[in-house]
């Protein structure tokens, strides 16, 4: 009688080898991809390549930057099998970098606001004392570095067929790993806009309970 550990090991080295109709292990380097398609989303790898994409930050991070080749590789094999066909996955990403973009300039819009009203009003705030005046100066540096951050990070133009692999699903694994960056952008580009928000609103706020004491003059 065969023993069910032997046969579990069995199966596992099945999975690893990627062949149709397995599940691939969570820590398997390719994911039952070409090894070259896997190593597309590992920036440390795309480095290397051609002289069109090294030294691109798109391509270029850390470790808390990189994202994992395997939960890349399980993405795209599932857009594949919901959307049956490359084209169809391709203008799913099309669709995706479209609402980063959009949610980018929502970000900028509310950010050009706050600068606009500072520059009418900041003055007045920094009237109010020492607080309100660096709770100002401080909000505005955070909204003016989460607007370079959506800027570098978000708004730079690469279009999505220089992105290129050596094959197919490298070039889609390149296509989610930058996504995935953008957003990263474009949500750390959002909690800075909100904290400079917070701050100006705090300023606002100091002002206003100095004013309604008598200290400072509302006109």
């Amino acid at each position: 009688m065969t023993d069910p550990s032997v046969a579990r090991d069995a199966g596992r080295q099945k999975d690893s080898t990627g062949a149709m109709g397995t599940a691939p292990k969570a820590g398997d380097a390719t994911c039952g991809l070409p090894p070259e398609a896997a190593l597309a989303a590992r920036s440390d790898v795309a480095e290397q390549e051609g002289a069109g994409m090294a030294g691109d930050d798109y391509e270029r991070g850390g470790a808390p930057w990189r994202d994992d080749a395997c939960a890349l590789c399980e993405e795209y094999r599932f857009l594949l099998q919901v959307l049956g066909s490359e084209a169809e996955v391709w203008k799913s990403l099309q669709q995706q970098f479209g609402i980063v973009t959009q949610r980018t300039q929502m970000v900028f819009g509310v950010g050009a606001l706050a600068i606009s009203v500072a520059g009418f009003s900041g003055h007045r705030l920094a009237a109010a004392g020492p607080f309100s005046g660096l709770t100002l100066m401080a909000g505005l540096v955070c909204i003016l570095v989460g607007l370079f951050v959506a800027l570098y990070g978000v708004v730079r133009v690469r279009w999505m067929s220089s992105l290129r692999g050596d094959t197919v699903e490298a070039s889609f694994l390149r296509l989610l790993a930058v996504r995935n960056r953008k957003t990263r952008y474009f949500l750390w580009s959002l909690k800075l806009v909100i904290v400079g928000l917070v701050l100006y609103v705090a300023a606002l706020g100091w002002f206003l309970f100095r004013a309604s004491l008598g200290l400072v003059p509302l006109v």
